[in-house]
């Protein structure tokens, strides 16, 4: 069984978050509270299970609770650590994320997530990319709706190979299971690089493009979107917290997790 996130553990790791993090987390909340979304808290950044990334929250997969409920993870993922170089890779993010609501299509679940990020957030539609697989053809008109250009702004990968690469742009299956299933899967990209966007002509994507979000286009998952926190104010404000800063938040929240007994991820980060 996963470890529950006392009450006073969720309070006091959003005390000690940025308040530019903080507010974006209250907007999020807010924002989706309105579209019918319940909130519920999340779980310990510690697992409990230390033979996948070292104990420590990997993403939200296993959180899911029912219908219409929306939450934001707090992660680490020792794999970061050889990219820590990046500006837009930290030891300690969040994720923000929505199950689908009963009864309603993954277009649909889709059109809400863009819905706020261009009417809520306010970012710029030409500064969007999507990579997905051919099977995504049904939910061009939904990009459309929202004024995306569908025959520039949209990468599509070979499904086979995006399947077995399960990385979120085409498909995702949670690595920390041999027996995951992947389920389909549009990434969201936005770039924060300077000048205007380039065409997203390869994946990986060239430098400047970064990934803010994935949203599943698979009827049979119950998983409706997710969106990186940290990298959505960076496409909104154009900063982000260093990875200094976030190692010493992530190791007070082992701290409070653990209660003197942390996994090993925490050295993992520690000598990384």
């Amino acid at each position: 069984m996963l470890p529950a996130t006392r009450p006073s553990e969720a309070a006091d790791s959003a005390k000690v978050l940025d308040r530019p993090t903080r507010d974006l987390h209250e907007a999020l909340i807010g924002y989706f509270r309105e579209q019918g979304f319940e909130h519920f808290e999340p779980a310990s950044i510690v697992t409990g299970d230390e033979s996948f990334n070292g104990g420590l929250r990997y993403d939200e997969t296993g959180m899911h609770e029912k219908p219409g409920q929306m939450s934001i993870q707090a992660c680490a993922r020792v794999e970061d650590i050889q990219a820590k170089n990046h500006a837009d890779v930290l030891p300690l993010f969040h994720i923000f994320y929505c199950i689908s609501q009963e009864e309603t299509s993954s277009s649909e679940t889709l059109a809400q997530l863009l819905d706020y990020l261009t009417n809520g957030a306010k970012l710029d539609t030409a500064r969007f990319a999507f990579v997905t697989i051919p099977e995504f053809e049904p939910h061009l008109p939904t990009l459309e709706k929202f004024g995306f250009d569908t025959g520039r702004q949209i990468h599509f990968r070979n499904s086979e190979q995006a399947k077995d690469a399960g990385d979120g742009s085409g498909f995702f299956r949670f690595p920390g299971d041999s027996d995951a299933k992947a389920f389909a899967t549009v990434g969201i990209y936005y770039w924060t690089g300077d000048g205007a966007p380039p065409k997203l002509a390869q994946y990986p994507p060239q430098q400047g493009w970064t990934e803010i979000g994935e949203a599943s286009i698979d009827e049979q998952a119950d998983f409706g979107f997710g969106l990186g926190t940290e990298r959505l104010g960076l496409a909104m404000h154009g900063s982000i917290p260093s990875w200094q800063d976030r190692l010493v938040l992530l190791f007070d929240q082992i701290e409070l997790a653990s209660a003197g007994n942390p996994p090993p991820g925490k050295d993992k980060f520690a000598n990384g």
